[in-house]
């Protein structure tokens, strides 16, 4: 009886070691409040049910998801949890405290075409800001961020980017991802192409996105998303207390080009989504009822947004 007793408090010293390392590792107020609650919420079910957050399987969260759809959670309220846990496990994997992620396997609801997306809504300034900053602090985040802003590829497309994956040349860069189960290739945005390859360096093979250990390793090992979202926190404009996320890096994208006059369906190809109920989500809801065909007066476009320096500085260090 000692021992499980003894076990358990180990297991629960553990818990909260880990919940505190990851929420001192948001740089938001606001993200740490709501991913805290968002936590004590699903630690309190686990509670009931004789299990610990840190520790849940699958089969436990499609549970909790049963018991908050029952409670009158909204799909929206949904996914915003998903989101915070799923941010957990990331960092737990990082931390090494667990090998997989459990949330990868919880089909997530929909959200039905209504339901506006709360992501940040970035203007052609900030974005510009943003992608001078990342060219001058770190060549994976300058990359990074011009998939999401000028290619529209999802985070998780990006870092399972391989160095196979790139090809052509200087001048006509392409790339190839995984969407729905099929290989799609993408052409790379100019700029984009530029900051890849000087991610790539002189590696031959391997992830085109490494952690900040690899540098010093024969094995290079895949920057995961908890370090993605560590990178992109970095970025700040003097005008926003508020760091970038790549939510709000991806909608830039997605409405910037229906600012352009692509149609509904275009974004929805090129942004790799579903449907154009995505698309309905993240561009004004006005427009979209007004403009039905996604043509538009406005003539800004994402290749507009450029990075203020073509020759950014040398990388700085960072231990994601």
């Amino acid at each position: 009886m000692a021992q499980n007793t003894s076990g358990r408090g180990r297991a629960a010293a553990q818990q909260h070691e880990t919940v505190e390392g990851w929420l001192r590792a948001q740089n938001s107020a606001n993200t740490r409040a709501a991913y805290r609650s968002d936590l004590d919420m699903f630690g309190m079910w686990c509670s009931r049910q004789g299990a610990i957050p840190l520790t849940a399987d699958t089969a436990t969260l499609v549970a909790f998801q049963a018991a908050r759809e029952v409670a009158g959670d909204s799909p929206s309220t949904i996914r915003r949890r998903w989101s915070a846990l799923s941010s957990f496990y990331d960092f737990a994997i990082e931390r090494e405290m667990r090998s997989i992620n459990p949330v990868l396997g919880v089909d997530r609801p929909r959200v039905e075409s209504g339901d506006p997306s709360p992501t940040l809504r970035l203007s052609d300034e900030a974005v510009a800001s943003y992608r001078a900053a990342a060219a001058a602090f770190d060549p994976r985040l300058d990359a990074l961020v011009a998939l999401l802003v000028c290619d529209g590829l999802k985070v998780a497309e990006a870092l399972a980017l391989d160095i196979k994956d790139v090809s052509g040349t200087s001048s006509s860069t392409t790339i190839t991802v995984r969407r729905r189960g099929e290989s799609k290739r993408i052409v790379l945005d100019s700029d984009s192409a530029r900051a890849v390859r000087r991610c790539i360096g002189k590696r031959r093979a391997g992830p085109v996105f490494v952690n900040e250990q690899s540098s010093q390793s024969d094995a290079p090992c895949r920057l995961t998303r908890f370090g993605a979202d560590y990178l992109i926190r970095q970025l700040r404009t003097d005008s926003m207390s508020e760091p970038a996320t790549a939510s709000a890096l991806r909608r830039f994208h997605i409405t910037t080009r229906k600012r352009a006059g692509t149609s509904l369906d275009g974004i929805r190809e090129g942004a790799g989504l579903a449907n154009v109920r995505g698309v309905r989500r993240y561009v004004d809801a006005e427009e979209t009822a007004s403009n039905p065909s996604g043509s538009a007066s406005s003539s800004t476009n994402v290749k507009s947004v450029k990075r203020s320096s073509s020759a950014p500085p040398a990388a700085g260090h960072l231990g994601a």
